[in-house]
């Protein structure tokens, strides 16, 4: 490779490491990082781009300079080369723009490090030092990124089994929660061949999942509130029937980055993944904070379930503290399969009920509101806000009335 000049600023002559047990064989950030590299060789390029292959949660752009959309990233490595007038600008313009910039380079100018270190560089990298020093720098910067932003966690509703009623306690879940406190609730449909929330809430949308998938790069702020429909503080993005036949499966590998929008506009997400885990599912599957499957009281739904649950702790590789288990249609009096059996069988302590009311149910989604809308809801509200309450951060109120109530009630 031709030298980029005489005082050997940046060089790929060999691999960034010749000992691959040196460079950790998977680096996953905490946040993701949207990185601009000011690069003016493609050499140099290529050599970057097999080092950033190995690092999870990171976008990578390159640009000769700065670009106009520059706030649209969180990170900038200027490539230090003999254009030291140019770094230098690049330097002052970040630090006017509150930017995390490193510094990547060998023999830099003294001048140009202690313009670097008055602006505030995260960080001066040498070529030699790159495997040690590069991936505890993005980490650094995407810590503080995470603990300055009010990100919503992402809980997942599985179904142990077809058919065992995911969308269903979605729906239950996402109501009660938005109707018992006044966090921003987003529920995301992610069936994607049935999408039967939209019904369930009687809902008529004309955005879905694959329009905010094809207009990613495009969507802030304001447009991701805006693509998803509203009532009161429940947020839905729906799912178009049949995506998964109809759709570039391509596109769905964009899934992740639509939730860290999503997360980042919302206090808690709920995501129906009630079709299982399928290939596309599997990285929203690991960007969750916790997964609830739903089983049924019989022992086919436990086999399939204890399958569902190796596949997640081996294959997946989800901690088993992340996992709990919610028993749909529960019944003391026609089973007698026992929570504790369930629990022994799955190995699960968390486990959960929703009581048997089939009739409730379905008056539920014909209404077009899971429980709220019909009568004789209480029990299975009870049981909803008793999980909320063990697994959601959400206050919830007292069940007992307050004297004021009780005041109120006698009139």
């Amino acid at each position: 490779m031709n030298k980029l000049s005489s005082n050997n600023i940046l060089e790929f002559n060999e691999p960034l490491s010749s000992n691959k047990s040196d460079v950790p064989q998977s680096m996953t950030l905490p946040y993701p990082l949207n990185l601009l590299i000011i690069c003016s060789n493609i050499s140099i390029e290529e050599g970057l781009n097999g080092y950033f292959s190995s690092v999870s949660k990171i976008e990578i752009t390159y640009c000769t300079s700065l670009p106009q959309n520059i706030n649209n990233f969180n990170l900038v490595l200027l490539i230090v080369d003999d254009n030291t007038h140019l770094i230098k600008r690049s330097i002052e313009q970040l630090f006017s723009m509150n930017i995390n910039f490193l510094l990547l380079g060998d023999n830099i100018e003294r001048e140009l490090i202690r313009t670097a270190i008055h602006f505030k560089v995260r960080d001066i990298i040498s070529i030699s030092d790159i495997e040690k020093e590069l991936y505890s720098s993005l980490l650094n910067v995407a810590n503080e990124l995470l603990s300055s932003c009010n990100i919503a966690p992402l809980f997942t509703i599985i179904n142990g089994k077809s058919g065992s009623g995911a969308s269903f306690i979605t729906s239950c879940l996402g109501e009660m929660s938005a109707n018992i406190s006044a966090e921003e609730i987003a529920i995301i449909d992610t069936d994607l061949n049935y999408g039967t929330l939209t019904d369930t809430f009687n809902f008529e949308p004309n955005y879905y999942i694959t329009d905010a998938l094809e207009e990613l790069e495009q969507l802030d702020n304001v447009a991701i509130k805006s693509m998803m429909i509203k009532r009161d503080n429940l947020n839905f993005l729906a799912s178009k029937p049949y995506t998964l036949l109809n759709t570039n499966a391509s596109i769905l590998e964009e899934l992740p980055k639509l939730m860290w929008k999503i997360k980042f506009n919302h206090d808690l997400v709920l995501l129906d993944l009630s079709r299982g885990l399928e290939r596309h599912a599997i990285p929203l599957v690991e960007l969750s904070d916790k997964i609830i499957i739903i089983v049924q009281q019989n022992i086919l739904n436990l086999r399939e379930t204890k399958v569902l649950i190796q596949q997640l702790i081996v294959n997946v590789g989800i901690p088993i503290e992340k996992l709990h288990v919610i028993v749909n249609r529960f019944s003391n009096k026609d089973n007698n399969i026992s929570v504790k059996d369930i629990k022994k069988v799955l190995d699960i302590e968390s486990v959960f009920i929703v009581s048997n009311n089939y009739e409730l149910a379905n008056a539920g989604i014909n209404s077009g509101s899971p429980i709220l809308k019909v009568e004789n809801h209480k029990v299975i509200q009870r049981e909803v806000c008793h999980i909320i309450k063990e697994l959601f951060p959400i206050d919830v109120p007292d069940d007992k009335p307050s004297i004021f109530q009780k005041l109120f009630r006698r009139q």
